[in-house]
């Protein structure tokens, strides 16, 4: 499962944002602290650190005759959980993931690309990088607690095939809070009939550590 969707469409709509930068000159750049699991919850739900990554975007605006390049730096952190599927055998389609993008202030005015995705379009953006997703649809949310915060974690359910061939119905949850400055986004996945996964979902939420 290809994991940069949601930060890559955030980072266009930074871009098209970003526009009004071009009446200044010199670099500005802009960094988000990373987010990631606690060792406790994963410990607590056997998933594994997959990995942890920067997606550094730098794009340069023209205007009035100025320009001005602006750099920004989100990260990805992924873990899996390996399960057995029937007549497959253990596979890697269990997954939580977490992204962190930074807060953009430009001429007095602040932005964050993630602030203006749903959490349907952060479930359909994350789940367009498998081979073939179908009836993505919510089918509730729940209130729990994300870095101190509560906040709201839909839950949507979808028909996915991944690049491997493999075919299942899973259920995503997708939450985000700001937290020092920075969006952090959290998204599951799983197939449905997997028992106890929503609950560890619930406790990754939990887990997740981001900033000081």
């Amino acid at each position: 499962m290809t994991r940069h969707a949601v930060v890559g469409v955030a980072l266009a709509a930074l871009l098209v944002l970003s526009g009004c930068t071009g009446v200044l000159s010199g670099p500005v750049s802009f960094s988000a602290s990373q987010a990631t699991v606690s060792d406790a919850a994963l410990e607590e739900t056997g998933y594994q650190h997959n990995s942890t990554q920067a997606m550094n975007v730098s794009r340069t605006f023209e205007a009035a005759g100025q320009s001005k390049e602006v750099e920004v730096t989100n990260w990805i952190s992924e873990y899996h959980q390996r399960v057995g599927l029937p007549g497959v055998g253990e596979q890697k389609v269990a997954v939580f993931a977490t992204f962190s993008s930074p807060q953009v202030e430009i001429l007095g005015k602040s932005f964050n690309p993630l602030d203006k995705y749903s959490d349907r379009q952060l479930a359909q953006q994350f789940t367009s990088q498998l081979d073939s997703v179908s009836g993505v649809r919510e089918v509730g949310s729940q209130n729990r607690t994300m870095l101190g915060k509560t906040t709201e974690v839909s839950k949507f359910e979808a028909s996915v095939t991944t690049a491997t061939g493999i075919e299942f119905d899973a259920y995503l949850h997708v939450t985000k809070v700001k937290h020092e400055g920075d969006f952090v986004v959290a998204v599951g996945v799983y197939p449905q009939k997997l028992p106890g996964q929503e609950e560890k979902i619930y406790q990754l939420i939990r887990g997740v550590e981001h900033g000081t």
